[in-house]
């Protein structure tokens, strides 16, 4: 319902753009060329890497991380020279609730015709947001639950509260589903060595709780950084040691309106390789075109700043044509491995 009345506001102009580029994308993404004649149709983008938990698996817990807002003038450029996209992701290395622009973010994206959906925490989401969510065109909601009882949650999601995260959702959702037309709400769960065994017990609190769906997702990434790598590591929890335990809570579920899932996107070898460098690429809270949220951090990897230059000018620069040839040829840099199964052990 939301994104037909999306649909039906969009300028006729932005949106034969749209369909013209889609199919640009269809005919030209089965060649696989390094150059390629769209621009994306999906992207996700930072608002801020600034965030009020410090999570055992995140990078933002590194000692001398520090926090960045991204600006709304950095946001219109995004928006202003990619009006052919369908969708953009808020998300990243912060909080998306910490950026006091957030919500001109989504109007100044839905004014194209660009379906907006964003990853919380859900400790930040008080009464005045639920409003403000309430009259958006937010198209999904997705709020991290790592665990289904305060000291599992608060273990791996440090400084944070469980019963505050839990009191705020539960508003949301009751708040949004008095409305016809509302956004999606999903939960993500992933799954470690500290939660592994909640796996039911958290299907079972977010179904009770009213989320449309639940995805679990299994592979911890090191944000391409070796000392992240190392300590994720020993958190990951290997697919095929938990799958019968997810399979049991899909079949649990089958019939009840709520869907769950497994995240495999980054569950990736040599036959399916990566695809962020051809579809979706992410714009850090400092203007710049990385790779993947997997590595996230323009630190490591960037293609170069849309303060500095046109997005498609950095969209099929020498440095990305050379990107894609190494993920098309399986000839990866070390920040991009940890994706793959040919280099996990």
């Amino acid at each position: 319902m939301r994104l037909r009345e999306l649909i039906l506001k969009i300028n006729p102009i932005y949106l034969r753009y749209k369909i013209f580029n889609i199919i640009k994308y269809f005919v030209t993404r089965k060649l696989t060329l390094s150059s390629v004649y769209y621009q994306p149709l999906r992207m996700d983008i930072e608002p801020t890497t600034g965030c009020n938990f410090r999570c055992t698996m995140c990078a933002v817990s590194s000692p001398n991380f520090t926090a960045k807002n991204m600006n709304f003038e950095t946001f219109k450029k995004i928006i202003d020279q990619n009006k052919q996209l369908l969708n953009i992701k808020l998300q990243g290395m912060g909080e998306p609730f910490v950026n006091k622009h957030l919500f001109e973010m989504i109007s100044y994206a839905n004014n194209y015709g660009i379906a907006v959906e964003l990853i919380s925490n859900g400790s930040l989401i008080n009464k005045d947001y639920v409003k403000k969510i309430s009259s958006s065109f937010l198209s999904r909601i997705s709020i991290s639950i790592d665990g289904a009882t305060n000291e599992t949650f608060e273990k791996i999601r440090v400084r944070s509260n469980f019963e505050i995260v839990k009191k705020n959702v539960l508003n949301l959702i009751s708040s949004l589903k008095l409305n016809q037309s509302r956004p999606e709400l999903r939960a993500l769960s992933l799954i470690q060595t500290d939660n592994f065994h909640e796996i039911s017990d958290i299907a079972d609190l977010c179904y009770k709780m009213g989320f449309d769906n639940l995805y679990y997702q299994v592979q911890l990434t090191g944000w391409g950084k070796t000392d992240w790598e190392i300590i994720n590591k020993k958190k990951n929890i290997e697919l095929k040691k938990i799958k019968d335990t997810l399979n049991a809570v899909i079949e649990k579920y089958k019939y009840k309106n709520f869907k769950i899932g497994i995240i495999e996107d980054n569950l990736l070898n040599f036959e399916k390789k990566c695809s962020y460098p051809y579809e979706t690429p992410y714009v850090s809270a400092k203007g710049k075109i990385v790779p993947c949220c997997m590595i996230a951090d323009d630190k490591v990897i960037n293609f170069g700043d849309i303060n500095d230059e046109k997005f498609s000018t950095i969209w099929n620069s020498s440095k990305v044509k050379d990107f894609r040839k190494n993920i098309k040829n399986n000839n990866l840099e070390d920040y991009c491995k940890n994706c793959y199964k040919e280099y996990r052990n």
